[in-house]
């Protein structure tokens, strides 16, 4: 247990000092979202007038796209430095070394989830900046934290899935426009009643949904809404999943 420990604070250190090289990198998974936050608050807002439209302001009910965005931004280079460990070969020295194949992957997830910290707190100081109200507090902000991050990770696992099984960067990096599909499929820009019957329908399937409705139900709602424990079993569940799934890939990438 201690070595298992050890690998993967060394690995996240490792890890971690990927982060800022180089620094302006950051500068994109930023910018998207509080670009899209001011535009979308300003040019959409008139939804909120619409009947069925939650008794809140149009900026407290995209809050939570914005939170979702940067956070999500934070899984965006899992993949590629993963196919660039396998490329110089640091990761065939890691697979044949005593090292527990999860700390390994704990590592990078670690550097994901550290990312996404930086960059949601310094959304959330946006959005409280511009008078966002989080109906839950502090413990609920906290919430919001953990339900987006661990989604962050997991969709982190995507990536390194198509790492470790094509070894292409070029294929790995397309693969952050995915995300957008599902982000607009959901409920992040009107509530479901709003939506049309087949968008609706939808919406229903994309597990996305389900974690902004959770987010949001964090900021607009309170404690007692369903949404909230949904969103905890939906990224808990999609976590578990992928990341056995990414450890079921490690051998391939050794073929």
């Amino acid at each position: 247990m201690r070595n298992f420990v050890s690998d993967w604070f060394y690995l996240s250190a490792r890890c971690t000092k990927q982060i800022w090289r180089p620094l302006l990198a950051l500068i994109p998974s930023l910018f998207i979202p509080i670009f899209f936050f001011f535009v979308n608050a300003n040019s959409l807002g008139a939804i909120a007038k619409s009947p069925g439209f939650p008794n809140v302001s149009y900026r407290d009910f995209i809050a939570p796209v914005a939170m979702f965005t940067a956070v999500f931004f934070s899984a965006g280079n899992a993949g590629i430095e993963m196919v660039q460990d396998i490329s110089n070969g640091y990761f065939k020295k890691l697979m044949i070394m005593p090292i527990n194949r999860l700390a390994i992957l704990l590592g990078r997830l670690t550097e994901v989830a550290i990312q996404a910290v930086m960059q949601g707190l310094i959304v959330l100081v946006l959005l409280l900046a511009v008078g966002v109200n989080f109906r839950t507090g502090f413990f609920g902000i906290i919430s919001i934290f953990v339900i987006l991050i661990l989604f962050a990770m997991a969709w982190s696992c995507v990536s390194m899935i198509a790492a470790l099984r094509t070894q292409n960067a070029r294929l790995v990096q397309s693969m952050f426009v995915i995300v957008f599909p599902f982000l607009y499929i959901t409920t992040s820009q009107a509530p479901k009643s709003l939506l049309s019957p087949t968008f609706r329908v939808l919406s229903s399937y994309n597990p996305v949904t389900y974690v902004i409705e959770g987010v949001r139900a964090l900021v607009i709602s309170g404690w007692s809404d369903p949404a909230i424990p949904e969103a905890f079993a939906t990224v808990v569940v999609l976590f578990l999943i992928l990341v056995v799934f990414t450890l079921a890939s490690f051998q391939k990438a050794m073929k």
